[in-house]
Formats: structure tokens, sequence, C-alpha cells
């Protein structure tokens, strides 16, 4: 199996491994929101606008703040396919620094 492979592998087993809230906000719920997206980021592949993923996206845009600032799920807004998720959804990841 190669080493792609096993990035879906790594995600589930976070998603599984991991309490949803953790000093998050009860409805910042990465892991089960963004489920739709994490194919698209997987494959690096651009997302429609109109998806589902896209949509989720705009649902949680006020939680990734959150997000890129826990070191649990950050690796995963940092891989190379959330940025081309993002820019095709319209919604900037922000940078941990800037994040209040």
């Amino acid at each position: 199996m190669s080493y792609a492979s096993w990035i879906p592998v790594m995600i589930v087993m976070t998603v599984l491994m991991v309490q949803v809230n953790v000093g998050m906000a009860q409805d910042c719920k990465l892991p089960f929101q963004l489920a739709p997206c994490l194919s698209f980021i997987t494959s690096n592949i651009a997302p429609a606008a109109d998806s589902q993923c896209c949509n989720v996206l705009h649902d949680q845009t006020s939680c990734l703040c959150s997000f890129v600032k826990n070191p649990v799920y950050a690796w995963i807004l940092h891989l190379p396919g959330a940025t081309t998720v993002a820019n095709a959804c319209s919604i900037t990841i922000p940078d941990p620094s800037t994040c209040t």
C-alpha cells in the first residue's frame, strides 16, 4: 500500500479516536461536519462550488480558527489538498497566528 493510500486511513482513525469538541465550541465538529471534503482534500481535487463539501465549509467558516489552532485537526488543513478545496469553495484557511 502506498503512502498516499494511508492518508485516508489516518484521517478515519483520527476521526474515530478523537473527541469531537476538544477545546472547541459545541457546533465546531471538524471530523464529522467536514467529512464530505476529506476525499477532495486527500486526492487534491477541487470540488464544485455548489458541492456538499463547499456547503459545509461555508457553514463551518467560523470554526476554522479553532481547527487550525488545534494540533489534532490542523495537520488535515495543512495538506496540499486543503488549499485546493478552500480555493474552489472561496474559503480562506486562516493563519493560526492571526486567530484570536
